[in-house]
């Protein structure tokens, strides 16, 4: 393992940022003598570290999973950093891969891998932003106009490479020897690139139509190529070792940071599962220290008598919410949640997600179940039913995270089960509901949305653009120069660096061309998103409502009592 990570180190140490769009075409300082597996696992190290750094910075927030603290859980629009990072150190190197071996005997398996990888990174890139470089970047020869491959373009290549590099491999011949992802295991190559391709397709569907449906049903005519156990889950694991610790521990355990960056749970998930008593509230998220708990007040009846009891008592979770401000039209003058001390509010579960050496998933079994459950559901195939499906993705998050046991009670509950719907709850301040209607399909979305915690960011912002299967609340604090209005939407997309304005004006009004209007409109939509329906949020209707964290410990004062809780009681009266 040593030598991995002195080749991950070489690989990195040979890999230059660019300071110019145009040195994304080629970088003069690469690496060309490193063998195909230093250049992979960099590679994959790489877009690791992007995305651990992207949701932390970007993705958390706008997932919903979790808020970054102190005012800090804005929705951004990305960086330059990200497109130079993708460009260069991950596209660029896997480039390398194929103009040194591509037609070299005995390394075709490790082409189709890098092959394979490039088509996940382009993936990122064009769920991000919608059009970019792709047929003519990388090019050896530089150029200040780089243009821009549109949307359906991009999908249509991605997904006709990664069949033809499934198809490509041959679990007989040549394999990484050095393999951070599948140890050499070609098969799990092989089901990585057809899982892919069904994600990718089930994305495309609104822009990509037929051809998207096509590889859907190709895919899953053939459910033994694609991703069916834990251990074909693709994930790259970090060590305790400095230069190869995850990102989340290096941020929150071995650096100093401060409370506007910290990580919490969001009110909005909290919210979800409280309304359908999900067990990940206890496998996700850490206990809030008792000095810091949230004070709840409850009406209680009792089994003794017909008098109601007012008590209050502290509860071990709590979310934080993303509209630290309230709007004037909601008539509310003081919130009692937002502005606490940022203790009050819950943690990720710290020894797993903050863990140095805990492993980043890019594409887990679990997830595989839910597409394989909407493909199903559409009518694309698949040897069992959506439902079944849908339930047995339930099952792998439960058991990737210790809670099987809990697993048969919580899908029997209405909005879970199939053929069922729930109200759900209101969030605190009224205006958005995490109800379930009775179609599955939302269902499924839900699903695996909260499976997406807590390295799927980037994947839960496509999920939920795809879809709008989730009723947002807004970000009254957007503090972001493309944002106008007071409150703020999750953005559609992110604008382009400044490095591609500044150093590629031919590229970049062409992509703006393709976008159809202004790109540093937040909104503006890209081809594979359900538009958004934004809404006047001045307007709606708000009232403080505490029901979804009140009978937290029982439904009446003999159930408070046998919890063991502590609670003062305030008084007794009768109807």
């Amino acid at each position: 393992m040593k030598q991995l990570i002195y080749l991950l180190l070489v690989v990195l140490a040979f890999t230059a940022c660019t300071k110019t769009f145009t040195d994304t075409n080629i970088n003069p300082n690469q690496f060309a003598s490193a063998t195909p597996e230093a250049i992979m696992q960099g590679v994959v190290k790489r877009t690791s570290d992007l995305l651990a750094t992207a949701n932390m910075n970007y993705h958390w927030t706008g997932s919903h999973l979790l808020c970054i603290g102190g005012g800090s859980s804005r929705y951004g629009v990305g960086e330059d950093g990200f497109w130079e990072t993708a460009y260069v150190e991950l596209l660029g190197n896997l480039k390398q891969i194929e103009t040194l071996y591509a037609d070299k005997p005995g390394f075709e398996n490790r082409v189709q891998i890098a092959r394979i990888w490039r088509s996940y990174v382009y993936s990122i890139l064009v769920g991000t932003y919608g059009p970019v470089p792709m047929k003519n970047a990388l090019q050896s020869a530089g150029s200040s106009s780089i243009m821009f491959d549109e949307e359906d373009s991009v999908y249509t290549n991605l997904l006709s490479t990664l069949k033809a590099a499934g198809d490509g491999i041959d679990v007989t011949k040549d394999k990484l020897t050095y393999d951070g992802v599948y140890a050499g295991d070609l098969t799990k190559w092989k089901k990585l690139a057809n899982t892919l391709r069904l994600k990718l397709a089930l994305r495309c569907r609104r822009n990509l139509n037929t051809v998207a449906d096509a590889h859907i049903q190709e895919v899953m005519a053939n459910e033994a190529l694609l991703i069916n156990q834990e251990n074909e889950t693709a994930k790259m694991a970090y060590e305790n070792i400095d230069g190869n610790q995850s990102p989340y521990f290096i941020r929150y355990v071995r650096n100093v940071y401060t409370s506007d960056i910290a990580a919490k749970m969001s009110d909005f998930v909290f919210t979800y599962l409280r309304a359908y008593k999900d067990p990940r509230l206890q496998a996700y998220y850490d206990t809030v220290p008792t000095i810091n708990r949230f004070l709840v007040t409850d009406t209680l009846p009792s089994q003794l008598d017909d008098s109601l009891r007012i008590v209050t008592y502290t509860i071990p979770y709590f979310g934080m919410p993303k509209a630290p401000r309230l709007l004037p039209g909601w008539g509310i003058t003081a919130d009692p949640v937002g502005g606490l001390n940022i203790l009050t509010y819950s943690d990720p579960k710290k020894s797993i997600v903050f863990a140095a050496d805990k492993p980043f998933i890019h594409l887990s079994y679990a997830e595989t179940l839910f597409m394989k459950a909407e493909a199903a559901k559409l009518g694309l195939g698949g040897s069992k039913t959506a439902e079944e499906y849908y339930n047995a993705g339930i099952d792998a998050n439960f058991a990737n995270w210790g809670i099987s046991s809990a697993a048969v009670a919580y899908k029997a509950q209405d909005g879970i089960k199939f053929g069922t719907s729930s109200p759900g709850f209101l969030n605190y301040l009224g205006i958005v509901s995490t109800g379930i209607s009775l179609d599955d399909m939302q269902k499924i979305w839900i699903q695996r949305w909260l499976n997406y915690f807590p390295d799927g960011g980037f994947d839960a912002w496509c999920l939920i653009r795809r879809t709008r299967m989730l009723d947002l609340p807004p970000l009254t604090n957007p503090a972001n120069q493309f944002i106008t209005e007071t409150y703020a939407d999750m953005p559609n997309r992110w604008v382009y660096p400044t490095t591609v304005i500044n150093y590629n004006v031919p590229g970049y009004n062409e992509a703006v061309a393709k976008l159809g209007g202004d790109e540093k409109n937040p909104y503006i939509n890209l081809k594979f998103l359900q538009p958004l329906a934004r809404k006047d949020w001045d307007k709606v209707p708000a009232a403080i409502n505490f029901s979804f964290i009140q009978k937290w410990y029982g439904s009446d004062m003999q159930q408070l009592a046998a919890s063991g809780a502590k609670y003062t009681l305030v008084r007794a009266y009768k109807l």
